[in-house]
């Protein structure tokens, strides 16, 4: 078996959801520590797909506390320290971005410049740890600009809660439920 093949079995499927909020766009939620990041093929390899001049496993990212580290393949290459708006080192023509809007949650936000775009129609990928802030301010993983306040998404296992600001009351996010929450509709569905 390969070294590439090898990598991609000993890494659990990340636990996948697309979450679509009306005037702010799509996003891929990941759940986990370690997410494989590669091009689209016929069968999907990569937790991320990149629409661009990419292998099929490009490499890896993974999360370590609050830091995250991005592994190219071939598995010799050595895992680097991601800085917050810092480009990953990708080979080919993508420009990946990760950032960690908040100095409150482990969360973090993948971004490609244009004219690369992810696979599914998302316009970034949030590679969830418990908590996803939506709102207006740059503190928040997905921005909307059109809230006063913000809304967190909570993960509890494999499902999500939603409330309003820091003290709102909690309720669950169910797949495939419109949601309304101040201006704000969104609609959560399994990838």
């Amino acid at each position: 078996m390969s070294a590439k093949a090898t990598e991609l079995n000993d890494t659990p499927p990340a636990l996948r959801w697309r979450l679509w909020i009306d005037g702010c766009g799509g996003y891929l939620l990941l759940a986990g520590n370690r997410w494989t990041l590669g091009g689209v093929s016929e069968t999907r390899h990569a937790d991320i797909c990149v629409r661009a001049d990419l292998p099929r496993l490009a490499g890896t990212i993974s999360r370590s506390g609050s830091d995250y580290f991005w592994k190219p393949v071939p598995s010799s290459a050595q895992r680097e320290l991601i800085v917050s708006g810092q480009s990953l080192s990708v080979a080919g023509s993508a420009r990946l971005t990760l950032q960690q809007p908040s100095a409150l949650c482990d969360s973090a936000v993948l971004t490609v410049r244009p004219p690369h775009r992810f696979d599914e129609h998302v316009d970034a990928v949030v590679l969830a740890n418990q908590t996803v802030l939506v709102g207006p301010g740059s503190e928040c993983h997905i921005r909307c600009r059109e809230l006063v306040e913000r809304v967190v998404l909570i993960r509890q296992e494999d499902s999500w809660m939603v409330k309003e600001g820091m003290v709102g009351e909690a309720r669950e996010l169910r797949a495939g439920q419109r949601v309304r929450l101040q201006t704000l509709a969104m609609t959560l569905e399994q990838a």
